[in-house]
């Protein structure tokens, strides 16, 4: 308990400092992936009405990432392009199959259950996955207490 105070201090602390940066982390991410969808799939665009708010997500495992106490900078930077990568894999996949997925009159209740698990995991579940993946050894011994 010693330790999990400071380390949600810490994460408070880190989480008010880089909201400033959520709009140009927004953009840029947007960017990008526009980018990848139009040079390999240049026949299907990128919805506008569509909401892509992996930045928004990715923002949270930047923020978990960067306020456990004792996770070396090497793992750290690895998690964040991992991170970036794997939102970016997800919010592609979901531009490229989405419309196809809007276009079908009456979908089964299998493809939206599958739709709506894979926007549930890639979305939601994977910043808190890559965190873990990243700094469960330093998670393990923030909850136990012992020094880092």
């Amino acid at each position: 308990m010693k330790r999990l105070l400071p380390f949600l201090a810490r994460l408070v602390v880190i989480s008010l400092l880089f909201v400033p940066v959520l709009p140009s982390l927004h953009t840029a991410y947007t960017t990008a992936l526009v980018y990848f969808v139009t040079v390999t799939h240049p026949a299907g665009s990128v919805s506008n009405s569509l909401r892509y708010d992996s930045a928004n997500n990715l923002y949270t495992c930047l923020v978990l990432i960067l306020a456990t106490p004792g996770l070396k900078l090497y793992k750290g930077l690895t998690g964040v392009a991992t991170g970036i990568g794997l939102f970016l894999f997800a919010d592609f996949f979901m531009a490229v199959i989405w419309p196809i997925y809007l276009k079908t009159p009456r979908p089964s209740l299998a493809n939206m259950a599958v739709s709506y698990g894979w926007l549930v995991m890639a979305h939601y579940l994977l910043p808190f996955l890559l965190w873990f993946l990243f700094a469960f050894r330093d998670i393990e011994r923030l909850f136990r207490g012992e020094a880092t």
